[in-house]
């Protein structure tokens, strides 16, 4: 297992920490030397056997911690939050190093963590927990495009949530609903299991990357006439808030080309990538 806090042994020097383990199984000096070694070669720190483990950075004391776990090659790797106390640029690089090592060496791994962009881009399936309960498993690009409930849609990625009625008949393989702030009318491609009885509230959902803003109206998608209250810049996108009548809704774009704060356009919420909600 590798802590969040690391959980090293401060009286012991780095090659102590990682052959801790190795001991502990009574195995011979020659493997517990020739382990160790490789261990640390494993995760960039060769050399760094005589060191304190309080002379280390933060990184170096978290790639020692790894060592430590891999040391005696587990069958199975547990991270409790492993990168959480790195900075930002330290976290993405030993992010890759260590999905790197754990493909190279073959093993199972478990990963904990809130952070979603860790998860992406570190694990082949993510389980999504929320009070304890278990919502939903899946690979992260279907967590990330279809998530099973309003929960998980909240939990990965800022989601645009609308809440809405049903207007259509149930038989319809085309659904019209009925937004409760602002009053506008969707429509989306829906599945008869998917649907709540009518006069019934729903949650549709929308990405923001999703929610597209025109100046000139286009047929045949779903269009709100809109007023822009707020560009956010963020250096490779930007985030427009708009709001419709009520409907406040995100607009993750390249550009706003030439979009200011007061003026008004169309949002186009595209049917193919509306989402209609569970509660649960």
């Amino acid at each position: 297992m590798v802590f969040q806090n690391y959980a090293l042994f401060p009286h012991l020097n780095v090659f102590e920490n990682v052959a801790f383990g190795l001991r502990a199984r009574h195995q011979p000096k020659n493997k517990i030397s020739e382990q160790v070694s490789s261990a640390l070669d494993l995760v960039q720190l060769p050399g760094y056997e005589k060191r304190r483990v309080d002379e280390l950075s933060g990184g170096q004391q978290q790639r020692v911690a790894i060592a430590r776990a891999i040391a005696i090659e587990p069958d199975l790797l547990l991270f409790d939050e492993p990168l959480s106390n790195l900075d930002v640029s330290l976290r993405e690089e030993t992010r890759g190093e260590l999905r790197e090592l754990v493909t190279r060496l073959g093993l199972t791994a478990v990963y904990v963590t809130h952070d979603q962009e860790e998860a992406f881009a570190l694990c082949d399936r993510i389980s999504v927990m929320v009070g304890g309960q278990l919502m939903q498993t899946g690979k992260p690009r279907e967590l990330y495009e279809e998530p099973s409930n309003i929960a998980v849609a909240r939990f990965l990625g800022r989601n645009n949530l609308i809440r809405a009625m049903r207007l259509s008949s149930s038989k319809e393989s085309q659904g019209e609903f009925k937004t409760l702030e602002g009053g506008h009318t969707l429509r989306m491609p829906v599945k008869h299991e998917e649907l709540a009885p009518l006069n019934q509230p729903v949650v549709l959902a929308i990405r923001p990357e999703h929610v597209r803003l025109v100046r000139h109206s286009e047929p045949n998608e779903n269009q709100l006439p809109a007023k822009v209250k707020e560009i956010v810049f963020a250096g490779a996108t930007s985030s427009l808030r708009v709001e419709a009548n009520g409907l406040t809704l995100e607009a993750l774009v390249l550009e706003p080309n030439g979009l200011k704060v007061g003026d008004q356009c169309n949002v186009v919420l595209s049917m193919d990538h509306l989402m209609l909600l569970k509660d649960q």
